[in-house]
């Protein structure tokens, strides 16, 4: 259990801490096992998808959460062993790997918002264009108009 990088955290069925290890502790900035050993899990998770995995027997394998109180992701594994009748939570750390998620959703956004901002300038200097080149246009027609009366009347 210490040797592993995940976090992992052993429920009983109260949902009382029995079993954290060395990077769980470090995931939530827990000094020592002793201080959360018996604890109720709501002190330092979100007990919902423990409570899920309680009552429907059935395992979650991947669920992404993010733990605000320690600013970090986690993909969190929740299984309950029917023999010893423990809770087992595995978590992997991805708060890099969502991070530069974000990042990358974040420029792709502005990417967009600044493509948008080009086609609508494009276009109102389009429609500026044609309503110049139908201004002139109509000027022009009069102008002609005008010179060919006067070369007709003459």
């Amino acid at each position: 259990m210490e040797n592993t990088p995940n976090g992992l955290i052993v429920l009983n069925e109260k949902l009382e801490v029995q079993q954290v290890n060395g990077a769980a502790r470090r995931l939530m900035n827990i000094r020592s096992a002793s201080d959360v050993m018996g604890a109720h899990v709501a002190r330092i998770l979100d007990p919902e998808v423990f409570l899920t995995v309680l009552n429907t027997r059935r395992n979650i394998l991947s669920h992404r959460v993010y733990l605000a109180e320690y600013k970090r992701y986690v993909d969190l594994a929740v299984m309950y062993d029917y023999d010893s009748r423990l809770l087992i939570g595995i978590m992997r750390d991805v708060t890099e790997e969502e991070t530069a998620r974000e990042k990358k959703e974040d420029i792709s956004q502005k990417t967009i918002e600044v493509a948008d901002k080009v086609v609508e300038k494009q276009m109102r200097i389009v429609q500026e264009i044609a309503s110049l080149l139908g201004e002139t246009a109509a000027e022009t027609k009069i102008a002609l108009t005008k010179l060919k009366e006067s070369i007709i009347n003459e």
